[in-house]
């Protein structure tokens, strides 16, 4: 069995370093239209020399970048999240779309002459996967939306050539996979003592005075400076209750991830320095040791990189284990040669699951396996390449199990898990000719088109 139940190439595996894929990334007209080639050839130059980069709000503030920002933002957020995700204004993607013509104008107006005011965030509490606690996210205004992404979308290639290898959350070219293929590759070279880190808070207790000393690292525009610092304090509401913001960037706000890496970057740069090897995405990263003395150093210069950001270690969370004993990154259980579904993340996938397959909700169960099947798919697409054949078994088997309950109070009017006898008249040939998503034979497929793996693991 391949390590880790790989059996394909990914996108992680096909991404490649250096300059060259870097200035590529850079020059994604349809990511960063304000960026020129010439811009993009002049950033490892101005790094280098230290210089900073000046007038980058007078591009922030232009109509054509905010039509933009709005354009970017219009055609990925689909389907019924058009609907949903309204700020303290109410107004919806499908609203904010029928006054974009008249309000992105007046937008520009009011940055030009810095009179601009983000409105503050709407709280709004959502399930923690794999668990009965909820966390905060933050939910901006559709319009506080397409300035965030002017911004982002003018000041991010500023960092993301600076960026090093070992971050992967929240930048184009990169993802949870890619951050798993390096944990792996250090993990191959014998850096089987792993650091679990988890910050306590990170989005909530980011330090609003390094986010700003770090900008200005880069940027002799401090207007740019005061447009990001307006929307970190422009305070939370909860009901009726306005709470001011003094540390922190909100959970749901499209700028939250860059200042997030560039924040965690000072964290990156010291582990470097120490010959330590580390894999982070977003506020989430391991730090990889031949020895569990390493990983104790390790684990303390972590700690100590973190404190002037205002962020430190969850020392509850926070594990030193070895590979044998096994250890969560990125929704993955490792252990040994092995990774398969960690059980928060199959926690959390019932649970969304239980809300389509309720006994008493109204519907055919052709609609149910169509409104199922979205959600199988994702689960199947993250988590394929892996050790995944017994979860998937297991989950396959509790659906089945569910639907035939549904099946038994319709017909029967008995509530209660499914019996045996059921299982005989509505056999897996009944659900599969009603269109639910198989995981188990998806996975049989998936595996046999790479003739290089067994299709059992």
């Amino acid at each position: 069995m391949p390590p880790w139940g790989r059996v394909s190439e990914t996108k992680g595996q096909r991404m490649t370093g250096g300059s060259e894929s870097c200035a590529s990334v850079l020059n994604d007209r349809a990511r960063y239209p304000r960026w020129t080639e010439e811009m993009v050839a002049a950033l490892p130059r101005y790094r280098a020399e230290g210089r900073k980069w000046f007038q980058m709000y007078d591009k922030i503030a232009d109509e054509r970048t905010l039509r933009l920002a709005w354009e970017r933002i219009n055609a990925r957020t689909t389907g019924e999240a058009r609907l949903r995700g309204a700020g303290l204004d109410g107004m919806n993607m499908e609203a904010f779309a029928v006054l974009a013509d008249s309000r992105l104008p007046a937008m520009a107006g009011e940055l030009k002459a810095r009179t601009w005011k983000p409105t503050p965030v709407k709280r709004h509490w959502i399930p923690k996967p794999g668990s009965n606690k909820k966390r905060p996210l933050g939910l901006p205004t559709i319009a506080d939306k397409v300035v965030q992404e002017a911004v982002r979308g003018v000041i991010e290639p500023i960092w993301e050539e600076q960026f090093l290898d070992g971050s992967h959350g929240f930048r184009p070219g990169r993802s949870t996979d890619s951050a798993c293929r390096m944990m792996e590759m250090h993990l191959e070279q014998g850096r089987v003592w792993v650091v679990d880190a988890d910050i306590s808070g990170c989005f909530d207790n980011i330090s609003h005075k390094a986010i700003a000393k770090l900008l200005e690292r880069r940027l002799a525009d401090g207007r740019v400076v005061w447009v990001i610092e307006a929307m970190l304090k422009a305070g939370v509401m909860e009901g009726w209750s306005l709470n001011r913001t003094s540390a922190g960037t909100p959970q749901g706000g499209v700028i939250s991830p860059l200042l997030c890496n560039i924040v965690l970057h000072e964290l990156d740069t010291r582990l470097e320095a120490e010959g330590i090897a580390w894999v982070r995405y977003a506020d989430d990263f391991v730090l990889l040791c031949e020895t569990r003395e390493q990983a104790e150093r390790a684990h303390d210069i972590a700690a100590q990189a973190l404190a002037p950001l205002g962020l430190r270690l969850n020392g509850e969370k926070t594990r030193i284990v070895h590979l044998d004993e096994g250890f969560d990154f990125l929704g993955w259980r490792y252990k040994g040669r092995q990774r398969w579904p960690r059980d928060k993340s199959v926690k959390a996938f019932r649970q969304k699951a239980k809300l389509k397959t309720l006994r008493n909700r109204p519907g055919s169960i052709e609609a149910v396996c169509a409104e199922l099947e979205p959600l199988l798919r994702g689960f199947f697409n993250y988590f394929r390449n892996g050790n995944s054949a017994r979860t998937f078994s297991h989950v396959t088997g509790w659906l089945r199990r569910r639907l035939r309950g549904m099946l038994r109070k319709r017909q029967y009017g008995k509530s209660g898990i499914s019996t045996r006898m059921e299982h005989f008249v509505w056999p897996n040939a009944y659900f599969a000719a009603k269109g639910l998503f198989d995981l188990q034979s998806h996975l049989v497929v998936f595996r046999m088109k790479h003739f290089h793996s067994p299709i059992r693991g």
